[in-house]
């Protein structure tokens, strides 16, 4: 095996897979250009026979890789920069998934700073529609940033955003993809209540919120003109429409909102203590 490759994980997790699914399907890479660690040695059999990567146990070998990408849990991490910041080659670009891990924490394990980017993808990532907020430290360059945009557009959007929106991009989008499931539960659930089939009723919402998401994004009409569009008078859409906003849907996604950033925030102070 060699290590001297373009690309490296270290973390071969569910969004490191969903990266390396992406990456190789579109090109950015070829599998023997990438190079994953992992602590445990059946993932590594897993990642290298489904999608022919390079695998190994030590985390130090990815220190050759041009670009580092850390894919670890956050109780990890402390332990894992303990290991490989010292040897960090000053000019290799780091990107780290970590929740939590702000840029500054980084700097008093490596001898010399390197260019890192912090970045927040969420869970759309596993299907190549994923969103992804991007910020890099004083040492990141367009190109970091370009090479960085490259690897989270293979799956899905990526936007550039300063850091001190991270808490909030962690409890809108990070944790959206929790809030909409749980939409589509609820109305999986409602239309069996009204006889359909479960099978029926779960294409049928999902096909419905998938629509609605497109249109809103694609049309670049405002959420409410698109909302009037399908509400007549006194019609089936106004009933429905008035049991929500009676029973304080708006506010309450605002609530889950705040609360997740608010909770984002507490946890990333509580890891730095």
């Amino acid at each position: 095996m060699s290590a001297n490759v373009p690309f490296a994980l270290i973390g071969g997790g569910t969004m490191a897979e969903a990266l390396i699914k992406g990456l190789t399907s579109r090109g950015v890479y070829q599998p023997a250009e990438i190079l994953v660690s992992d602590p445990q040695a059946s993932r590594l059999v897993f990642l290298a026979s489904t999608y022919g990567v390079q695998t190994t146990l030590d985390n130090r070998q990815c220190l050759a890789a041009r670009t580092i990408l850390l894919a670890v849990k956050p109780t990890q991490l402390p332990a894992v920069l303990h290991e490989v910041g010292a040897h960090w080659p000053a000019d290799t670009l780091g990107i780290s998934i970590v929740a939590g891990a702000r840029l500054q924490d980084f700097r008093e394990h490596f001898a010399v700073e390197p260019p890192l980017v912090r970045t927040m993808p969420n869970t759309g990532c596993t299907v190549g529609m994923g969103i992804t907020a991007i910020a890099g430290n004083d040492r990141c360059s367009e190109e970091h940033l370009a090479r960085a945009h490259q690897i989270f557009e293979s799956v899905g959007e990526a936007v550039d955003l300063p850091e001190h929106y991270f808490d909030a991009v962690t409890g809108l989008s990070g944790s959206g993809p929790a809030y909409v499931t749980l939409i589509i539960e609820a109305l999986i659930e409602a239309g069996v209540q009204q006889g359909l089939p479960r099978r029926v009723s779960r294409d049928l919402v999902c096909q419905t919120v998938a629509g609605a998401a497109l249109l809103v994004k694609q049309s670049g009409k405002h959420p409410a003109e698109l909302k009037d569009q399908v509400v007549t008078p006194a019609g089936t859409t106004a009933a429905g429409l008035q049991v929500l906003e009676e029973a304080a849907v708006r506010a309450t996604f605002c609530l889950a909102v705040k609360a997740a950033t608010l909770r984002s925030r507490e946890l990333g102070e509580e890891a730095h203590r």
